[in-house]
């Protein structure tokens, strides 16, 4: 404190002039009176006074002439001094290279397209419960991070209350018709047992009357012949009689008894012939199945009972077939009602692509809804960059010009293409980072980058887009009025 004060006091005070002092401190030369000494300290305050006083009173005495009051005498600049001067100039001239090399860089944005901001992004893929149910702990193998290749299981949703009302009733109805076919199928068996025997009795029928039919043939050709015989006398015999009533041996009585005879004879034969003829069509018709005659119908009873089973025998089979393509469909529906109900009851979420679990949205245990949505994974195979942009450079660009994009901090170039121009009245993005983060603008430039489409893909490191467009206009007073707007937005 005393040493400031003491400096504040030396460079306030004035120099004297040609003011010589003596070893004891007296004045010696000629110099100012007593009465302009109290000017000297006339400017100080109390303080500064004090402080000069204890400094005078603490200092020893010297000998010889006191520095603050000799006669100081301008001298030519010496050899270190020029020295000094040299290296401030080098200096100086060094930090202007150094500012205009580390100017470069941001010199160079002043002139180029590029981006406020930009930050690398994947498309989400979002998995909603397609039943309600309880998420199972066994199954639950979400974690955020984890890689959840395409077909992994990731977990698994349980509903003990589905609803199987339909279910139960297909199966009922397929019990009914299952007991309504066994019945069925009874009765057929028992028909046509009864139609075999019937049928039986029938060609039991036939071949009986085609033997009677036979034996009677047989019968009538030995009347015939017999017939036959007893024609051929009654001609001799009338013959004769003829012969011997001529000559008047016989009677004419005689005579006509001959002619009766012989009559009679022609005639018997002409009705066996008739009624062989008759038995031989008989016959030929039951051998056929059919059966002629004035005592019975055209077909026996057992024919007839035949037939009629085989009605009932046809119905039942139509009635069984009918029972049995019922009961296929109703199978079939109870199979697709039984996949129904699994599904209702027992969901196994899997991935449907590779891809990375980003956002988990529900617990082990915890009831969810259908439609509710359960996970969002990260979609790496479809990387993009989305920055923002100035409105001047947003006017500028077309979809398909060509772009750059730098990660910060890093030296590495990633190639890519303008894909999609939008404003901030654009529709919200299935994306994991949204465009809402980026710096305000309003103007959104969405660059598809094919190195950064993999597996480790980067979502959400940050960096800069430099778009190449294909044809530009903006001129150089344009293009500084943006960099400066970039690096001071105020302007």
């Amino acid at each position: 404190m005393v040493s400031d004060s003491n400096k504040a006091l030396r460079a306030n005070t004035p120099r004297p002039e040609n003011r010589n002092l003596s070893a004891a401190g007296v004045q010696t030369g000629p110099g100012p009176d007593v009465g302009a000494i109290p000017d000297r300290f006339a400017p100080l305050d109390a303080r500064a006074q004090s402080a000069l006083l204890q400094e005078a009173l603490e200092k020893p005495k010297r000998f010889g002439p006191d520095p603050a009051v000799v006669d100081t005498k301008p001298l030519a600049p010496s050899r270190g001094a020029v020295s000094k001067w040299a290296w401030r100039g080098a200096k100086a001239v060094s930090a202007l290279l150094i500012v205009a090399i580390a100017g470069m860089g941001p010199l160079q944005r002043l002139f180029e397209f590029s981006s406020v901001d930009a930050v690398v992004n994947a498309r989400l893929v979002s998995l909603r419960a397609p039943i309600d149910g309880r998420i199972e702990s066994a199954a639950f193998s979400a974690t955020i991070g984890a890689a959840a290749p395409a077909g992994a299981a990731i977990l698994r949703i349980s509903n003990s209350r589905a609803d199987r009302s339909r279910l139960d009733d297909l199966r009922r109805l397929v019990d009914q018709i299952e007991s309504e076919r066994a019945a069925i199928v009874g009765r057929l068996a028992r028909l046509r047992e009864l139609h075999r025997q019937v049928f039986q009795q029938a060609r039991a029928f036939q071949s009986g009357r085609m033997r009677e039919l036979v034996e009677r043939i047989g019968d009538l050709r030995a009347q015939a012949a017999a017939a036959e015989a007893t024609q051929i006398e009654a001609a001799s015999s009338l013959e004769r009689t003829r012969v011997l009533a001529s000559t008047g041996v016989q009677t004419k009585a005689a005579l006509e008894r001959a002619q009766r005879d012989a009559s009679i004879a022609a005639a018997t034969e002409r009705s066996l012939s008739h009624r062989l003829f008759a038995s031989e069509v008989e016959l030929e018709a039951a051998r056929r199945g059919e059966y002629i005659g004035d005592s019975y119908n055209d077909r026996p009873s057992s024919l007839q009972q035949a037939d009629e089973l085989s009605i009932r025998i046809a119905e039942a089979e139509a009635e069984l077939s009918s029972r049995d393509r019922r009961l296929d469909r109703l199978r079939i529906d109870v199979d697709a009602e039984q996949s129904r109900y699994s599904e209702l009851s027992n969901v196994v979420m899997f991935s449907p692509i590779d891809a990375r679990v980003w956002e988990v949205l529900v617990s082990p245990g915890e009831e969810v809804r259908r439609g509710q949505d359960l996970l969002r994974l990260l979609d790496c195979s479809g990387a993009i960059v989305t920055s923002s942009v100035r409105e001047s450079i947003f006017n500028q660009l077309r979809t398909g010009d060509k772009a750059q994009f730098h990660f910060a901090g890093q030296s590495g170039v990633y190639d890519g293409v303008v894909i999609r121009m939008s404003g901030a009245a654009s529709p919200p993005d299935n994306l994991a980072i949204q465009t809402t983060g980026l710096s305000s603008g309003g103007y959104r430039i969405a660059v598809s980058v094919p190195e950064l489409a993999s597996g480790q893909c980067g979502v959400g490191r940050t960096g800069r887009v430099v778009f190449r467009p294909i044809s530009s206009s903006r001129g150089v007073t344009e293009a500084l009025r943006d960099g400066l707007a970039t690096i001071l937005p105020g302007l």
